[in-house]
């Protein structure tokens, strides 16, 4: 792993979503890529434009040279000083996740409050939107993390390479892992052939003690999010299919969803 990509808005909980970046990059030796993303013209602008910038370039210019100023004052800690930082800085009208998926990167972490109600109708959130477009695996946070101790493994048997993938980021060593398989009454199942392909996946991955359950639920994705709160995770890690299109409005995506609705961080791979 080499770049780590962290989208800030310079909210409380893109802070959070930095910290945690960080500490990864310290065990990978990757780079933090801090993008801020400039929306120009402002409204600011038009307001003051007579009184102080001649032209709309020296009002971009303070803007980035401010945003520079803060972004480094966001790096300037003690316990980020082992760690490298870029900045990068873009001026540009496409949407948040557009940007995101332009950009090389081996992990995203960004911090989100989730979408619901209305908003999740209209325009949903930043981080369902990134989960949608890119590549690459996303962390997304939502409060504060001192550890990912509780770790929540959602599966369906179908692909198992994400949560390989995630262990190689989190502290195998140390996380208490819990598996689960949610029955939304929409597909037929022998449950002692999960239990079979759950004992080979753990064998894989060098789990000795796991907890496995197959919970009953209206929904996929409301049975994940109620089973994370149940156990008291830290965080949720799945996979997506990053359905795009006509696919995505028929069929929605259940890491989207779960990104939202989720009180805890989310690792979403691909």
């Amino acid at each position: 792993m080499k770049t780590i990509l962290v989208p800030t808005d310079l909210s409380d909980v893109s802070e959070y979503a930095l910290d945690v970046a960080v500490e990864i990059a310290k065990k990978k030796g990757a780079t933090v890529v801090l993008l801020k993303k400039i929306i120009f013209p402002t409204i600011e602008y038009t307001i003051i434009e007579n009184e102080f910038y001649d032209t709309k370039d020296e009002f971009y210019k303070y803007l980035t040279q401010e945003s520079k100023e803060r972004l480094q004052d966001m790096v300037d800690k003690p316990s980020y000083r082992d760690v490298k930082f870029r900045f990068k800085i873009i001026r540009d009208n496409e949407s948040l996740a557009k940007l995101m998926a332009n950009q090389s990167a081996d992990l995203i972490v960004m911090g989100s409050t989730g979408a619901t109600g209305w908003k999740e109708w209209t325009n949903g959130s930043n981080a369902e939107h990134v989960v949608r477009e890119v590549s690459c695996p996303v962390l997304v946070v939502k409060t504060p993390v001192n550890a990912f101790r509780r770790v929540v493994f959602a599966i369906d048997f179908q692909n198992t390479q994400f949560v390989k993938s995630a262990l190689e980021l989190l502290d195998k060593a140390q996380i208490d892992p819990h598996f689960v398989y949610v029955d939304n009454g929409m597909k037929k199942f022998d449950s002692n052939v999960l239990w079979a392909k759950m004992g080979k996946l753990a064998l894989e991955l060098g789990f000795s003690n796991y907890q496995f359950i197959i919970h009953e639920s209206s929904t996929v994705e409301k049975g994940i999010v109620d089973y994370a709160r149940d156990v008291e995770a830290d965080i949720i890690v799945m996979y997506t299919h990053a359905r795009k299109g006509f696919e995505h409005f028929i069929y929605g995506s259940v890491a989207e969803d779960v990104v939202n609705h989720a009180d805890v961080a989310v690792m979403v791979g691909h």
